[in-house]
């Protein structure tokens, strides 16, 4: 997985960053640009542990997707989302190491 990406939600152009924890802020895991200005961005700590990036992932991205919801709706959807992700495999691979082996 990349640490970033550009998609469509709701016929804008967001970019969705996975950024370290020193670009959050200490309280949070991901933020969603509310009201989203003209270039969009989600950004989701990258540090968290697969099951929790996967929950925090689509809690932004109900954010951008449906903003008249609810904290609570988008805050249960996201688990029961996050949770069915991870049953079924989904997870987030490694990236390439940047330093060749020596040999």
């Amino acid at each position: 997985m990349r640490h970033e990406a550009r998609l469509t939600i709701n016929g804008r152009k967001w970019r969705v960053r996975l950024v370290p924890a020193r670009e959050m802020p200490r309280d949070a895991l991901g933020d969603c640009d509310h009201p989203p200005g003209p270039h969009p961005t989600i950004r989701v700590r990258r540090n968290l542990t697969q099951q929790r990036l996967l929950e925090v992932l689509a809690h932004e991205v109900l954010h951008a997707a449906v903003p008249a919801l609810s904290e609570e709706s988008v805050t249960d959807a996201a688990a029961a989302i996050g949770r069915v992700l991870f049953s079924l495999g989904v997870r987030r691979k490694p990236l390439p190491s940047r330093h060749k082996a020596k040999t």
